[in-house]
């Protein structure tokens, strides 16, 4: 399988996009898209301190990554990341390579107020693409609106959030922090109960007959948020 904007041998095969990329073209892929979801919510501004609380997760890891290869360079944004959840030495190695400062949160105490008194001004999350389109579909199904304008997470947040992944399915996330990380960092990701279970088999299935799925729940919650500020809230 070769890529479709070079003769290399293809990682992966986008069935929503029809292309086949190489190692190379896919992660500029994933970090292209990152940077235009960045640009499009307007997430960064002069003086922004981003912390990423480092789980135990490839996503945190690699979230952590992409914003040192991305803004790395730039004086007026800086980069933290916390070690959470009893930390991981992947994670931990991997800040040290990256040259960002790692902050011990002891266990017990939230991750976003060790940030806040760390002088960050954003919390940068390793949400992604699945994460979304699972919760706006159980929020539909549950007959909730919260989620379906993303007012559920920014309100219980004491620091505004980014999440550059939101766009990106979560396998491409997993193959991104493969092919990029030198520290693998590997976890399960815990099985859902419930109604989330029957929600899951269900996105996937239909997913899988309608590559593009995903990214439509993710642009209905988008919208339905946009509509919502313009008309001064939820009522």
């Amino acid at each position: 399988m070769k890529c479709s904007k070079c003769r290399r041998e293809a990682v992966i095969f986008q069935r929503y996009s029809g292309l086949r990329l190489c190692r190379d073209h896919f992660v500029a892929d994933v970090e292209a898209k990152a940077k235009r979801e960045i640009r499009r919510q307007r997430w960064l501004a002069t003086g922004d301190v981003i912390a990423v609380p480092l789980h135990r997760d490839p996503a945190s890891v690699a979230l952590l990554r992409f914003l040192v290869t991305a803004f790395g360079g730039r004086p007026d944004i800086s980069v933290l990341a916390l070690a959470t959840d009893g930390g991981d030495d992947a994670a931990r190695q991997t800040a040290r390579d990256l040259g960002v400062p790692c902050h011990e949160v002891t266990v017990g105490r939230d991750p976003e107020t060790a940030a806040q008194d760390l002088g960050a001004t954003k919390i940068a999350v390793g949400t992604v693409l699945d994460d979304i389109a699972l919760d706006v579909l159980v929020t539909a199904l549950e007959g909730g609106a919260d989620s379906l304008t993303g007012s559920r997470e920014t309100e219980t947040s004491p620091l505004p959030r980014i999440a550059p992944f939101s766009t990106i399915p979560a396998e491409e996330v997993a193959l991104y922090a493969r092919l990029t990380l030198e520290h693998a960092v590997e976890a399960p990701s815990p099985a859902a109960r419930g109604l989330w279970a029957d929600a899951q088999a269900l996105l996937d299935d239909y997913t899988g007959r309608h590559p593009a799925t995903k990214f439509a729940l993710k642009n209905l919650r988008d919208e339905l948020a946009a509509i919502c500020r313009d008309s001064g809230g939820m009522r």
